[in-house]
């Protein structure tokens, strides 16, 4: 990278980013061919905003022409286990993921990000930058694994070596070349060797291959984007009311996790009620599945398992 590249990263650093890289838009975007392959297989059929933008996540140009630079950016949201957050009395209570349990991501990164294209357009006023985290229609964790900041386990999750899997990615579009020269080629590496503990624990078998997961039998998609759809109840009986975490817990990777240092992901929220919902999820990802939703999703995670459900693998959590 050019010298305007490695300051663009130290600034992202002091913005409270944990990693940082980035990389011409010339080299091959992993994952393209399998990302085409999971839309026409129609595993990613439950998120149409993301079909209706296929062109432009297989291609960042179909967004922005001119484009000539990707910067990635990786933020730790580790704030600890479940059973460090127990809730108090003897209640039943369903598990919240780890990404929901604090403020909602994608504000807290958007402001870094808005400092970050502020910092680069004041020394390039002329320049083209936009900021991209997963709800723009770029492939985030194909551009991470481009810039060299880890690796998509077994899971389909981003793992990078020294974070492990709980962590939110963003980054920029610029038509600034922070690069200059021939781009070299993707990064690309792998680490999870013959581990298949995703692919065992996973409770209703949504990754159906290494690297392969069907968003139609993901929890996640049943109890945060169609948390009404009556197709849900398929998957009663997993415990988790928002989310799931059940892959990353049981990753290796994850002895590696850096309890984040943003205060705004610390822990408000890490199980929900069978009998109230919480007041204030306002700002926070559990107003996304609706807080008039969240008692049924917690009374539904704690039924008795449904056919959609299998048992949990033998293999335990490394973590806990």
């Amino acid at each position: 990278m050019n010298d305007l590249g490695r300051a663009l990263c130290d600034e992202a650093r002091a913005a409270g980013f944990n990693d940082v890289g980035l990389c011409s838009i010339d080299v091959e975007q992993p994952w393209r061919a399998e990302l085409a392959t999971a839309f026409d297989d129609g595993r990613l059929d439950p998120f149409p905003w993301m079909t209706r933008t296929r062109d432009q996540r297989l291609d960042p140009r179909v967004r922005m022409p001119s484009v000539k630079s990707v910067v990635v950016v990786v933020e730790s949201y580790f704030v600890g286990h479940h059973q460090d957050h127990l809730p108090a009395g003897d209640e039943p209570a369903a598990k919240v993921a780890r990404y929901a349990w604090g403020q909602d991501y994608h504000h807290v990164m958007r402001r870094k990000l808005r400092r970050l294209r502020k910092w680069l357009l004041q020394r390039v006023p002329t320049a083209t930058v936009a900021p991209f985290n997963d709800v723009d229609a770029v492939t985030e964790r194909a551009w991470a694994v481009a810039c060299g900041l880890g690796f998509v386990g077994k899971s389909g999750m981003f793992i990078s070596r020294s974070l492990g899997t709980y962590t939110f990615l963003g980054g920029l579009l610029t038509d600034v070349d922070l690069v200059e020269g021939a781009p070299p080629p993707a990064r690309i590496a792998e680490g999870c060797g013959q581990c298949t503990r995703c692919l065992d624990a996973c409770p209703t078998g949504a990754i159906i291959a290494p690297q392969v997961v069907d968003a139609r039998r993901c929890l996640t998609t049943w109890n945060v984007e169609s948390p009404t759809d009556p197709a849900g109840d398929a998957f009663a009986g997993s415990g988790w009311g928002v989310g799931c975490d059940v892959c990353q817990e049981v990753c290796p990777w994850n002895r590696f996790a850096t309890p984040t240092s943003e205060e705004r992901y610390d822990a408000r929220h890490t199980h929900l009620s069978t009998t109230t919902p919480p007041d204030d999820v306002a700002g926070t990802p559990l107003a996304r599945p609706g807080r008039d939703n969240l008692v049924q999703l917690a009374r539904r995670a704690l039924l008795p398992p449904a056919a959609g459900l299998r048992p949990p693998a033998s293999k335990g959590s490394p973590q806990e």
